[in-house]
């Protein structure tokens, strides 16, 4: 018995009770798989990967496309600038952050309901839902050693959680929303910004405050702690950004560059250089070896409210905006690499991108989260059957 026989029984005898015995109507789902990557690199790991350049021109060559961390000489290789699936709630509600795990399985997405929405690392299509705060969830951070969650709501009230999403812990962190959560290099501490105008250090074991860093002026809208230095930087509504020393407690240096409000602010990888982006719509690149601007790119249209770094390529980056505009930028250059307009209808407040790379995640105030993914050879393109 199908589905329009169900149906139409039901209609004629309301009576009907369906045993359950049909089959479910099979469905196709694109998934991406990025494992011939990472099969093309195994096999020629013992050669010189740069020297490899396939032809794109084949559509057979697609098992050729090569992984992320072999796109360092041309970037054009590995931008994720192709939209590629749109994943939505039952309820719909602005996304205010959207994390990976750190095996690239799921993707996490935080929502102004207060709930986490797990979407599935292939398919991208839904997997699970929990009510994990009781108001907006603000920000989320997993530990580098990937053992726990941390996550921050509009309260102030921080919650641990497990890898299987079970909660660990809860507790009062700030009287105000928290914006930010970052982790130290060991993730024996992390530290959170509030609207409250303060920076608090807790210890990771036992949820103990340690220190309070008070200087701004205004709300502390970012706080991240170095790759692998004693070192925090913060930034938030009062233009400012400012240096911490966590072990003292104390303010080291004090940058006034950007004109506007702060929304987004990153460490590249390498660790020497801070990405900072706001509303008077630059993103500045400072050098902390001498406390000076590096760079500024100045393409964007909208303030600037969020940024990603590549996890592998060090000088890739996006910059996400109020219009709903994606900018993929190479540091230190003025141009954009790309510019995906309309990437989403409203504020993009977080992207991240997957571990391997290949994929770029973003979660914005129409109540999507989006994701990203790079062309395959020949997108957009007519294929002749008989040249190939």
């Amino acid at each position: 018995m199908n589905i329009k026989d169900i149906v139409n029984v039901r209609f004629e005898n309301p009576k009907f009770k369906f045993d359950g015995k049909r089959m479910r109507v099979l469905q196709e789902r694109k998934v991406v798989d990025w494992s011939s990557a990472i099969i093309l690199q195994m096999k020629t790991r013992s050669l010189d990967s740069i020297s490899i350049n396939p032809n794109y021109q084949l559509n057979n060559q697609l098992i050729n496309l090569k992984s992320p961390d072999q796109c360092y000489n041309d970037l054009s290789y590995a931008i994720t600038s192709k939209f590629e699936h749109l994943s939505m709630n039952k309820v719909r509600s602005p996304v205010h952050v959207v994390r990976w795990t750190p095996d690239g399985r799921r993707c996490m997405s935080g929502t102004a309901t207060g709930e986490f929405s797990l979407w599935n690392g292939y398919g991208y299509n839904f997997e699970t839902i929990l009510q994990a705060h009781e108001s907006s969830i603000r920000t989320m951070c997993w530990s580098h050693s990937g053992k726990f969650l941390v996550s921050a709501d509009n309260l102030g009230i921080v919650k641990y959680w497990h890898p299987s999403m079970n909660n660990i812990q809860v507790f009062q962190g700030h009287d105000e929303p928290i914006r930010d959560i970052s982790f130290s290099a060991n993730d024996s501490k992390f530290c959170t910004a509030s609207d409250d105008s303060t920076i608090k250090i807790w210890d990771s074991n036992d949820s103990r405050c340690e220190s309070v860093l008070s200087g701004h002026n205004w709300d502390v809208r970012n706080a991240q702690w170095h790759k692998y230095k004693s070192l925090i930087a913060s930034a938030g509504k009062d233009n400012l950004i400012k240096f911490w020393d966590p072990r003292a407690a104390s303010e080291l240096y004090t940058l006034h560059s950007h004109k506007s409000t702060l929304l987004a602010l990153k460490w590249s990888l390498t660790g020497n250089y801070l990405l900072t982006g706001g509303k008077d719509q630059v993103v500045r690149i400072f050098d902390i070896r001498n406390m000076k601007e590096a760079y500024s790119h100045k393409d964007h249209r909208k303030e600037i409210t969020s940024l990603a770094i590549h996890p592998i390529i060090p000088d890739y980056f996006v910059s996400g905006c109020g219009d709903g505009t994606i900018y993929h930028w190479q540091m230190f250059n003025e141009t954009p690499m790309e510019v995906v307009t309309n990437g989403h209808e409203f504020t993009i407040w977080s992207m991240e991108w997957h571990p391997v790379g290949h994929t770029l995640a973003s979660g914005s105030m129409d109540n999507t989260v989006r994701f990203w993914i790079r062309p395959r050879p020949d997108d957009g393109k007519i294929v002749n059957e008989e040249d190939n």
